[in-house]
C-alpha cells in the first residue's frame, strides 16, 4: 500500500500519524461509511479536520468494551463544530505488524465509559 498524504483520493487510503507517531490508514471504505448519507455519522463530511486533529493531539484514549484488545477511541474536545460543542470520538483497530486503520468517528457529548489507557497531561 502507497500512503496518498493526509487526502483521500481515487478510492485510497488517506495515512494519519497519530500522536505516538503511529500511522493510521483512514481506508476509503471507512470514509464513505461514516459520511454515509443514509447514515447517523453523516456530519462528519463536515468534520474531517477534526478527525484528523483527534488523531494528532488526543485528549484521552480508552480501551473500547466490544472489543477489548485490538480496539482504542480517541477522543478532543471541540467548542465550536458543525454540530456545536462536543467530543470527537475516532475508533481505531490496531492489527499485528503495526497495521492500525479507523473503524468510526463520530461526535458525543462525553467520554466513553471504559478503561482509560491515556489522559493528556494539562
Amino acid at each position: 500500500m502507497r500512503p496518498r498524504g493526509n487526502g483521500i483520493l481515487n478510492g485510497g487510503d488517506a495515512v494519519i500519524i497519530d500522536f505516538q507517531g503511529q500511522a493510521i490508514r483512514l481506508p476509503y471504505e471507512r470514509w464513505l461509511h461514516i459520511t454515509d448519507p443514509t447514515g447517523r455519522h453523516r456530519y462528519m463530511i463536515q468534520l474531517r479536520a477534526e478527525l484528523e486533529l483527534t488523531l494528532q493531539d488526543p485528549e484521552v484514549i480508552v480501551r473500547s468494551v466490544q472489543d477489548r484488545a485490538t480496539v482504542r477511541i480517541y477522543h478532543k474536545w471541540f467548542e465550536h463544530t458543525a454540530v456545536g460543542s462536543k467530543w470527537v470520538r475516532v475508533a481505531v483497530k490496531f492489527l499485528d505488524a503495526g497495521d492500525a486503520f479507523v473503524l468510526t468517528a463520530y461526535t458525543e457529548r462525553g467520554i466513553m465509559p471504559g478503561e482509560v489507557l491515556w489522559w493528556k497531561e494539562r
